[in-house]
């Protein structure tokens, strides 16, 4: 039975002498290609990386609430923790369609009233008709003027910003100190919103607009001495969706983070997401890599101008391609790549070439996916009009188009096939994985750069850890092993990068064989067996 709850206006009352119990729920993920579940657990962990929306909403909040962070991935919701909470601050994405409709649904039932924000509301609105407010677009706008309110006892049910942006000179340093730091295996940080390219399928500039903004110098500082300061040395993701889209801050920033590593003798290792302008800048590479930028996610798309054109993806036309990524390892820094199938420009022999680019540009982690169209995108807006949208979008970049292609869909169902059990096929991944060790340049440390050698050791013992697990129970172990192999003949000094790699690899390797081919292998039954029961109605 829901328990009894004061009505938002009589429990608004007492707010000014009394504290808020507020949850913070972040919803739990489906097996995903970047989630690594597969991998996680045989590392002693339970989810790559915290909540940092959500940690930033909590430094947001009044000082005086009472925060519990929830985060569905490595906990469950208890009841206990329903019964102490006044109010639920839920976010997520698409993809966390599902878990956050159940919480939202728990919440109600128990009498706790939700406040549900982030991207996926802030972009379907209409799927969250069971949630009390909605508070969308960007918080530091959104969320003052809903705790004004709901003090007063007035709140409306939907907050938005209506086009403005905040400067992120406003943001707070998110609340590190509400983790349960254990259960993650990176931690993130921000330093820029938006982007000044115009991909037509991409919702960045659609959520936070065309004109990068950053933090000052100082906040980047003081939130990685927050993190610093709870214990943390490792990995960190700058969650930047263009890292370079700002350059002139980023190397005002630079110079003063390189300053700051030093003097703490280099606790942390940085990845991040970038255009592929950034092969174009020399400075700007060797202040990363002199910050201990380790790796770096690209957009390429596709080998294919016509469809690089197509999508508006105009900054990878200028120069060529294979030749920037491997600028971009002389750095020493790996590039991730992301890769799409779907164009309407897409050619026959697309597959074939997406396979030979990838392999020759030394991505061993290539997140190929069918193209999407998201909501309210260009590409969205562009499909609604020529009557070829088919369905939501699911939230999963692997989840397959959901409108109707230029290409048979029976070809292209079977093309990505193809292009996933290539790719994944453990001699082709450790294959493209010893490529890019062999290739990266820097120092003996490359690729965790100066990471300390105490940093070092917590990440070895865990990873032969998971190796021993690997080589005693896995089917494919005996690729695992020869890989290993080859890297401490030719080169010991790498050998805590491809450790590294090896674990992710198994990931990426089971996601593939359990999650994605079975997905394709059945979309193909279904589409012949559609083909087949339209046949039999014609005839």
């Amino acid at each position: 039975m829901p328990k009894e709850k004061q009505s938002a206006h009589s429990h608004a009352a007492d707010l000014q002498s009394a504290t808020v119990n507020v949850v913070l729920i972040w919803p739990e993920f489906p097996v995903t290609y970047w989630g690594g579940q597969y991998s996680l657990w045989i590392i002693g962990k339970r989810a790559l990386m915290p909540p940092l929306g959500l940690l930033t909403v909590a430094a947001l909040c009044p000082p005086e609430w009472n925060l519990r962070l929830i985060d569905l991935n490595i906990e469950k919701l208890s009841q206990a923790d329903l019964d102490w909470a006044d109010l639920a601050l839920i976010s997520g994405m698409r993809i966390q369609h599902k878990s956050m409709a159940e919480t939202i649904e728990r919440c109600r039932e128990s009498g706790v009233p939700t406040v549900v924000g982030g991207p996926h509301a802030s972009s379907s609105r209409e799927r969250f008709a069971q949630a009390t407010h909605l508070v969308l677009d960007e918080g530091e706008i959104t969320l003052p003027m809903f705790f004004t309110d709901y003090a007063a006892g007035t709140a409306r049910r939907v907050y938005e910003s209506n086009g403005e942006k905040p400067e992120l000179t406003q943001t707070p340093i998110p609340r590190f100190d509400l983790l349960k730091l254990d259960a993650y295996v990176h931690m993130c940080i921000q330093f820029s919103r938006g982007c000044p390219f115009n991909c037509e399928f991409c919702d960045i500039t659609m959520l936070f607009g065309k004109t990068p903004r950053t933090k000052s110098i100082s906040q980047i500082l003081a939130e990685l001495q927050a993190i610093y300061d709870v214990g943390f040395r490792g990995e960190i993701f700058f969650v930047d969706d263009n890292f370079v889209g700002n350059k002139k801050n980023v190397k005002l920033m630079l110079p003063e983070l390189i300053a700051w590593m030093k003097e703490r003798k280099y606790p942390f290792a940085f990845y991040t997401e970038a255009s592929l302008t950034l092969a174009d800048d020399d400075e700007l590479l060797e202040l990363m890599r002199e910050a201990n930028f380790y790796s770096v996610f690209v957009g390429i798309e596709s080998p294919s101008l016509e469809c690089l054109r197509e999508t508006q993806k105009h900054q990878n036309v200028q120069g060529d391609m294979l030749s920037k990524i491997h600028k971009i390892h002389s750095y020493g820094m790996e590039v991730m790549g992301g890769f799409i199938v779907g164009f309407d420009q897409d050619p026959e022999d697309i597959f074939e070439r997406q396979l030979e680019f990838i392999a020759a540009a030394r991505i061993p982690m290539a997140m190929v996916g069918p193209l999407s169209a998201m909501p309210n995108t260009q590409l969205w807006l562009r499909l609604q009009e020529e009557g070829r949208l088919m369905e939501e979008w699911g939230g999963d970049t692997f989840d397959f188009c959901n409108f109707v292609t230029v290409m048979p869909r029976l070809t292209l169902i079977r093309g990505y096939r193809t292009i996933m059990a290539t790719l994944y096929k453990p001699v082709n991944f450790f294959d493209r994985l010893y490529d890019l060790v062999s290739s990266l340049q820097g120092t003996s440390n490359q690729i965790f750069g100066q990471l300390s050698p105490s940093t070092r050791v917590k990440y070895f013992f865990p990873l032969m850890g998971a190796l021993l697990w690997i080589a005693c129970t896995d089917k494919n172990r005996g690729e695992y092993l020869r890989f290993l192999m080859r890297i401490l003949r030719n080169h010991p000094e790498k050998f805590l990068l491809a450790l590294c790699r090896t674990i992710v690899g198994h990931h990426l390797i089971q996601y593939t064989d359990q999650v994605t081919l079975p997905n394709l292998n059945r979309l193909e039954s279904e589409l012949l067996q559609n083909e087949h029961v339209a046949e039999t109605v014609l005839r």
